[in-house]
């Protein structure tokens, strides 16, 4: 796909869980017709739905650290049509996963996703290597 030149039609939604008090992301290229979800919840509907309407197809599901305040989503989204397998961070067992390592990419078309270790969030978050 030519990128130079040219903007991507990006897609970045952020779907607020109040009563999880976190968030959740579709980001992706329209005109190439791909996405990601970030750290999904449990009920995918609203990505499925979002994603339908924006005409593109969830490729990939990240999750950016263990989710002990609630369950992701994951593996609902993994399983509908096939799509790809979650990708998380390493250190996250019993799952299938690929190790997310410090300046990790994704490339969605035209848009490319960098995993960059953010501390704060909570103490047990894996740093990337």
């Amino acid at each position: 796909m030519r990128c130079a030149g040219r903007g991507a039609a990006m897609i970045f939604r952020q779907f607020i869980h109040y009563d999880l008090g976190c968030g959740s992301y579709l980001v992706g290229d329209e005109d190439a017709g791909v996405a990601a979800v970030i750290d999904p919840k449990l009920d995918v509907e609203d990505y499925l739905a979002m994603a339908s309407y924006m005409g593109v197809r969830i490729e990939h599901i990240l999750e950016t650290h263990n989710h002990a305040d609630h369950v992701s989503g994951h593996g609902r989204l993994a399983s509908n049509d096939g799509r790809d397998d979650p990708h998380q961070p390493a250190g996250r067992a019993g799952l299938p996963a690929r190790a997310v390592r410090r300046r990790w990419e994704l490339e969605l078309g035209c848009v490319t996703i960098r995993a960059l270790h953010t501390p704060g969030h909570r103490p047990s978050t894996p740093r990337l290597r």
